[in-house]
């Protein structure tokens, strides 16, 4: 097993409610946020799920200053998105991002009309499924980030990133694509509208 993942979450937790740690680790995800944003054509009418904030929230954090869009941080973890929570308070962002406590495979999530979906977050192919329930029809849409080939036995694979309608490249090291899938109605859940 791979100490990566490990290794990350340890320092998240201890520097979780420093803003300059926040800062410095955000460095290299600002335009790697930013490409997404515009993979997806997020804008400030959006209402973001930011799934997988872990303690860092920073693709919320980023996708609500670089959109101007609602976000609502989602992490199975009650103790990560409490730690978040309070990242994000003291940013100054409450009034933006909404963190909640979720399992984005199983539980239902509040209705929004984009997801970015961490890396760490999984299964992937079960949160895709959850995800077309809570995303606004016709123009549902979601970033999944995918693991560089040879680690998907770390992160998990994502069979439905085949049906992809779009992707962008990163220089990241352990994920190097985000994908953009297009929600449908689901079969029996009905189309929603805003």
């Amino acid at each position: 097993m791979s100490m990566i993942k490990p290794l990350v979450a340890s320092l998240e937790r201890r520097f979780a409610v420093r803003p300059w740690f926040f800062a410095l680790y955000a460095l290299p995800y600002r335009a790697l946020v930013a490409r997404e944003l515009q993979l997806a054509a997020v804008d400030q009418r959006d209402t973001v799920l930011s799934i997988g904030c872990g303690t860092l929230p920073f693709s919320a954090v980023l996708a609500a200053r670089q959109s101007g869009a609602r976000v609502i941080a989602v992490d199975v973890d009650a103790a990560a998105a409490a730690q978040a929570r309070e990242l994000v308070s003291c940013l100054g962002l409450s009034h933006r991002i909404t963190v909640i406590t979720a399992d984005a495979a199983v539980d239902r999530l509040p209705v929004a009309t984009v997801a970015l979906v961490a890396l760490q977050a999984a299964p992937k192919d079960a949160i895709w499924d959850n995800l077309q329930r809570c995303l606004l029809q016709p123009n549902g849409r979601a970033v999944f980030r995918l693991a560089r080939p040879g680690l998907e036995h770390e992160y998990g694979v994502f069979a439905a990133a085949g049906a992809a309608v779009a992707e962008t490249r990163h220089r990241m090291p352990t994920f190097n694509r985000s994908v953009l899938c297009k929600a449908v109605a689901h079969k029996g859940i009905g189309r929603r509208t805003a």
